[in-house]
């Protein structure tokens, strides 16, 4: 069983040598490189940037039904999402750093953190409804 401290390793050690795959074209080419390398991360990259929004979306409607503790749990994992959203953001940017024509990923990341901060502030406004109002029910007589 991995502890969290060792999964926080894998991840941080993964993340640099994805890192350092898109890195050789540009220093074997004397920085004249058109990012071929960086193509394919990229593609998963935005996929996953505009599919945690969505995913979001749908566990906050299921959550609708569900009890305080699982939305309390949910909201963790919205902020973990968050900080995912902007490492995979800033991602995308270094990997367009010479393709600046092109800025439609730009847009769709915006829009994407946009809608993921949205969806944060919204569950915690409405979990924190539900807990005074919880607290007003427990606290009556």
């Amino acid at each position: 069983m991995m502890k969290k401290t060792d999964s926080t390793k894998l991840a941080s050690l993964l993340f640099s040598l994805i890192f350092l795959t898109g890195c050789n074209d540009y220093f074997i080419t004397d920085g004249t490189s058109t990012f071929s390398a960086w193509q394919p991360l990229l593609i998963i990259a935005t996929s996953c940037l505009v599919f945690i929004p969505v995913l979001s979306l749908a566990l906050l409607i299921f959550s609708q039904w569900k009890h305080i503790q699982f939305k309390i749990t949910l909201q963790r994992y919205f902020h973990g999402s968050l900080i995912l959203m902007l490492a995979i953001a800033w991602f995308i940017e270094v990997g367009l750093v010479q393709r600046t024509d092109n800025r439609v990923d730009l847009l769709l990341t915006l829009c994407a953190l946009g809608t993921q901060m949205a969806l944060v502030a919204f569950a915690f406004v409405r979990i924190n409804k539900q807990q005074k109002m919880l607290y007003r029910a427990n606290n009556f007589l």
